[in-house]
């Protein structure tokens, strides 16, 4: 029930056509991360922190192989590592992520330096969650798309470096 003397902000109503995906688009990022967090709450406190964390990394897992079935679908060249970075990187930016990739001879190296996800689970007190999350949501998507590849964290927001960083390689 709307409180008696609400006046919602004329914009929100109305919307405005110039600007109004973009501003759209990062409220609807946002729901998602609170949707996540707040489903996140629920298990923890039904269940506790231990029941939390392993129902969390089941879904990161679940997350990856459902990642890896749609970069199948959209033509993903799952042998081309650069393929494979490149498409991370596409769905990273989409979610509001500022990701920069480098090629090297056998390698390729996924840099997050925006994340949005580490600055709700820093704010959350969730920083070990949130790396074991994306740790698991890039492994598990890599492995399914190329069972010859492996990934590697070499840097992380939760250590300190103030980036994530990601070596994504084929296994000898």
């Amino acid at each position: 029930m709307i409180e008696k003397g609400f006046k919602p902000r004329k914009k929100f109503l109305e919307g405005d056509i110039m600007g109004s995906a973009e501003r759209d688009l990062k409220a609807m990022w946002n729901i998602c991360r609170d949707f996540y967090f707040k489903w996140r709450d629920t298990v923890r406190d039904e269940f506790g922190d231990e029941k939390a964390r392993e129902l969390t990394e089941k879904f990161w897992e679940k997350v990856g192989k459902g990642t890896a079935e749609l970069y199948l679908e959209h033509g993903i060249d799952s042998g081309d590592l650069s393929h494979i970075a490149k498409a991370i990187a596409r769905s990273s930016e989409i979610m509001g992520e500022k990701v920069e990739l480098e090629e090297r001879d056998n390698e390729v190296i996924v840099r997050h330096v925006k994340c949005p996800w580490w600055d709700w689970a820093h704010r959350l007190g969730l920083e070990k969650e949130d790396q074991a999350g994306c740790d698991i949501w890039f492994k598990v998507t890599v492995q399914n798309l190329n069972p010859d590849a492996d990934v590697e964290t070499t840097k992380s927001f939760a250590m300190g470096h103030g980036m994530c960083e990601r070596r994504i390689f084929l296994k000898k």
